[in-house]
């Protein structure tokens, strides 16, 4: 993404900062002193010395013109030259000679990101706003936000006389923050070729209340240091069983709830733990399927149909059941309420335990949600949930409400680099208790309703003879375009027109599960005013 605004910077060429200053000279208008600080700014920004500016504008050698006022300033620049490095840090020039111009939200991962590798650390100086925005070819508010959400953050600091530095602890918490910190990295990642995803799992970032965000994070960081993350796992505990338990109704205690950094770390803990063969749904989630077959468990598809999974199929044997009621994964349809009775009752029956991932159990259209499945049975269901659907998947953070049977069940490492970070379970507790969670899904479920209506009257309009499925909850949605010659016409004009989409084939367990006839359209990062282009497309 390109920051048009940098023309406003008064900077010119990314690669010649200075060369608008100078003709600027030559046309008679004297430098002012905040021009030639600028320069000798430019030249820290960008590693060069300053003898190479003297180079680019010979007229400060030869010290025409000659009036007093172009004397004093080339005087102080000369003075400013001679305090400024040679070069800055490694870090910075990389990050200056990056490409194209970094967004805002990428220069603050780009620090957290540095903090992370080691390569900043703590007490490191940061450059000022306009010599980095004049490195970095984008307009100084752009540096100038970034250097504010840093600030607000906990990742800097400003120290007086001596300019602003990476905060002392930063380093603590430094994982954490590059998982979850701006919100809109993710979108704005330019090493996507797609203009647009329409795959399931990516919400819409931007619905973040960036200022209850960046409160809860300050929350977090301001948190005094501690070399165990034992306090900050209590806290989420606390806040996920008050909140599960009035969201969800899943009936859970603060210490049977485990925490993971992600879902697939999750399922493979489970898995070890339970030590049966894993049965899964087919179509459904691929990464699960792998993160089972990681643990050398033995998986075995049942297919769903339009009521969810087909219980009647399933092995009458102990099994870990895998399965996404609320809006299967990823053909969208529910479980009904008597498939989900005749599960709980197979699971009894065989000693069996279900895993009941709720990915996106928070949104519901012109239906009221069904419960929880753990309501039916919290001694035989494993209640799976993430922040990565309703928030950011970014912010690396998954929990289990587990059944008595599994109380040995361990945290995902927690207290390892790999495991769950301290700050992100202290800032997700934080937006819990503080209601920030409630609003924002509130909102969330308001906009993606709102897109969900504009897709669904456009293909009412465009493909009547479609079959759609899921369209009741979650944030996406199954096109059956009835044939295998129509899904690839689809699909191939969606590439052409840089939309990135999945079939539904692609999610089988084994090739020829499935008809290869529907694909996945996520309605969540669709503007309601281009749901009609975008499902035009889906005529070809």
């Amino acid at each position: 993404m390109h920051d048009d605004s940098i023309a406003e910077a008064g900077v010119g060429d990314r690669h010649r900062p200075w060369e608008s200053v100078g003709d600027r000279r030559q046309h008679g208008d004297h430098a002012l002193v905040q021009d030639l600080v600028e320069e000798a700014a430019v030249a820290a920004a960008l590693g060069v010395s300053g003898e190479r500016i003297h180079d680019t504008h010979p007229e400060l050698d030869t010290g025409a013109p000659k009036d007093p006022e172009f004397l004093d300033s080339k005087n102080q620049y000369s003075r400013c030259v001679a305090r400024l490095p040679a070069s800055l840090p490694d870090f910075w020039i990389a990050l200056a000679h990056a490409g194209d111009p970094l967004p805002g939200a990428a220069i603050v991962d780009a620090v957290l990101d540095g903090l992370d590798r080691g390569a900043l650390h703590p007490g490191d100086m940061l450059p000022s706003s306009r010599a980095l925005a004049a490195g970095l070819g984008v307009a100084r508010n752009t540096v100038i936000a970034a250097y504010d959400t840093l600030a607000a953050m906990g990742v800097t600091a400003a120290v007086p006389g001596s300019g602003t530095r990476i905060a002392p602890g930063t380093d603590r918490f430094a994982h954490a923050l590059h998982a979850a910190s701006a919100p809109r990295c993710a979108e704005e990642a330019p090493s996507d070729p797609w203009d647009t995803i329409l795959v399931p799992g990516v919400p819409d970032v931007g619905l973040i209340d960036e200022r209850r965000w960046r409160r809860s994070w300050r929350h977090a960081t301001a948190l005094p240091p501690s070399t165990s993350t034992a306090p900050h796992v209590a806290a989420l505990q606390e806040a996920l069983a008050v909140h599960l338990r009035r969201r969800r109704a899943v009936r859970t205690a603060p210490r049977d709830l485990r925490l993971f950094p992600g879902v697939n770390p999750a399922l493979a803990t489970i898995a070890g733990e339970f030590g049966a063969p894993v049965v899964v749904e087919t179509p459904g989630y691929r990464r699960a399927f792998d993160a089972f077959r990681a643990t050398g468990s033995e998986v075995v598809g049942v297919p769903v149909d339009t009521a969810g999974l087909v219980v009647d199929r399933l092995p009458r044997r102990r099994c870990l059941v895998y399965t996404t009621p609320a809006h299967q994964y990823p053909t969208g349809v529910r479980l009904s309420m008597a498939r989900r009775l005749d599960l709980v009752d197979w699971a009894r029956e065989t000693g069996s335990v279900i895993v009941e991932d709720d990915y996106d159990g928070e949104f519901s259209y012109d239906v009221a949600p069904l419960p929880a499945l753990q309501t039916l049975a919290s001694d035989r269901v494993v209640y799976l949930g993430t922040a990565s659907k309703a928030l950011s998947p970014q912010l690396r953070l998954a929990w289990a409400a587990i059944p008595e049977s599994l109380r040995g069940l361990p945290h995902a490492g927690h207290s390892s680099s790999a495991g769950v970070d301290g700050a992100a379970a202290s800032m997700l507790a934080h937006f819990l208790d503080s209601g920030a969670w409630d609003a924002h899904v509130a909102r969330a479920a308001r906009t993606y309703g709102a897109r969900r209506a504009a897709v669904r009257r456009a293909l009412a309009e465009y493909l009547p003879n479609a079959l759609v499925l899921g369209a009741d909850a979650g944030l996406h949605l199954t096109v059956d375009l009835g044939s295998e010659a129509a899904l690839a016409a689809a699909t191939a004009t969606l590439a052409r027109h840089r939309y990135r989409v999945s079939t539904l084939a692609e999610h089988a367990l084994t090739d020829g599960d499935v008809d290869d006839t529907a694909l996945l359209l996520s309605f969540a990062l669709i503007p309601e005013t281009h749901a009609a282009a975008v499902v035009a497309l889906l005529r070809a």
